[in-house]
């Protein structure tokens, strides 16, 4: 349970990003997927390194036992991450603080791969607002998360909501375009039912994994899958890796539909 509120997965039936990223299912077999995170909350911090399979292949994730994985900050701290399980890598002592940059680096095979990402300052998560919102052609009970967006500067947030603790997710990334310096009126992505019990994840994230994000079909963020899709949008890594690594904020809320 512990690295499923750090992991982020996706499904393998993610049939196109988008006119401008479609890539041929067959290239992005054998390519190093790295799906890093890093938080204001006390760790460990886990990073998973796998390698993408062909699209129907039915043959899972190829965990990666042997890279050398590294996160380092502006100041100085760096930590060679262990290895768990299942291709995931855990920090023992790294520390995190707002506003700071971080580098997550990953040798496989002789290749490195790197990525950074700069943790925003907390932003108060304020609570759940439950208003009628038309999605998938049709009205239904959505929910918009209450936060006041700081004024004067680019703000990107991404949300997570899990329904009656199940496996199901739905996530919803979220910019302050339109609503600078002002309370968020932008609903989450999807709808739900009365008595739905549902706990919402606000992360503030930097802008390179805002779009990543906003570049996946939204097909791939409804899932309970356990993988990365072997098809993916230009994410923050080097040396053509897949995936992204974000340094952010997080803070929950929960509400039961009415």
């Amino acid at each position: 349970m512990k690295k499923n509120k750090i992991l982020i997965f996706f499904s393998l039936l993610i049939l196109l990003v988008n006119c401008e990223n479609e890539i041929a299912l067959d290239d992005m077999s054998g390519k190093v997927v790295i799906e890093g995170n890093i938080t204001d909350e006390a760790g460990p911090y886990y990073v998973k390194v796998t390698k993408s399979t062909k699209f129907f292949d039915g043959n899972g994730e190829n965990f990666i036992e042997n890279a050398k994985v590294v996160i380092s900050d502006q100041n100085g701290q760096t930590e060679t991450l262990v290895y768990d399980e299942d291709g995931t890598y855990q920090t023992i002592n790294f520390h995190t603080h707002y506003g700071d940059t971080y580098t997550l680096s990953v040798t496989v095979e002789g290749n490195t791969y790197k990525a950074t990402s700069k943790m925003p300052e907390y932003v108060e998560f304020s609570g759940l607002k439950q208003q009628m919102i038309y999605i998938y052609d049709e009205y239904r009970k959505g929910l918009i998360p209450l936060f006041t967006d700081p004024a004067a500067q680019e703000n990107y947030c991404f949300f997570k909501s899990q329904v009656n603790d199940g496996e199901y997710f739905s996530y919803t990334p979220i910019s302050d375009e339109g609503q600078d310096g002002q309370v968020n009126s932008k609903p989450l992505s999807r709808g739900f039912k009365e008595k739905d019990t549902v706990l919402v994840e606000m992360q503030c994230i930097d802008k390179q994994v805002y779009n990543y994000f906003k570049d996946l079909p939204q097909a791939s963020f409804e899932n309970n899958g356990e993988t990365l899709s072997p098809i993916n949008p230009i994410g923050n890594f080097s040396n053509g890796a897949l995936g992204y690594f974000s340094a952010h904020t997080t803070a929950t809320k929960t509400i039961i539909i009415e």
